[in-house]
């Protein structure tokens, strides 16, 4: 089987869907105990942050994406290997860590680099994958 090439703005795009995703996952806990105990909630989140650092780390190898790139994104996919490979050992205070304090950074970040970036075509490609109404409001925010 091929591997087919994806286009840099759909995982540009995958970064906001996940985005989305944990903070919909996230929004009725209050700390890292309480989210860390309710195993659906931690486990689609711990997917969707792995799924931000394999995008980005795909992202870091387009020079275009490169030019705008802070150079913390590298954590994140190091971040991300972490939790994929020693996933006995993830920290539930440093997982909450990161989805209070810096997930709202690299969201910042991500509209500031789709100002220089066109992602209409993607966002209009997973508009019409998906029936998810999170989703689907948040993918109307990007191409407003």
């Amino acid at each position: 089987m091929s591997k087919k090439s994806r286009d840099i703005e759909l995982f540009i795009v995958d970064i906001f869907v996940a985005l989305e995703k944990i903070r919909h996952y996230c929004m009725e806990f209050e700390n890292a105990d309480t989210f860390r105990h309710s195993t659906l909630h931690w486990d689609a989140t711990i997917r969707q942050l792995e799924i931000i650092g394999e995008s980005l780390n795909h992202l870091l190898g387009d020079m275009q994406f490169m030019q705008y790139a802070p150079d913390y994104f590298r954590k994140i996919v190091n971040f991300r290997n972490v939790i994929v490979h020693e996933y006995f050992g993830i920290d539930a205070e440093e997982v909450w860590d990161v989805i209070q304090k810096k997930l709202p950074l690299l969201e910042d970040d991500m509209r500031v680099i789709i100002e220089k970036i066109d992602i209409i075509a993607a966002v209009e490609s997973v508009q019409d994958e998906t029936d998810d109404p999170v989703v689907l409001d948040m993918l109307k925010t990007l191409v407003e």
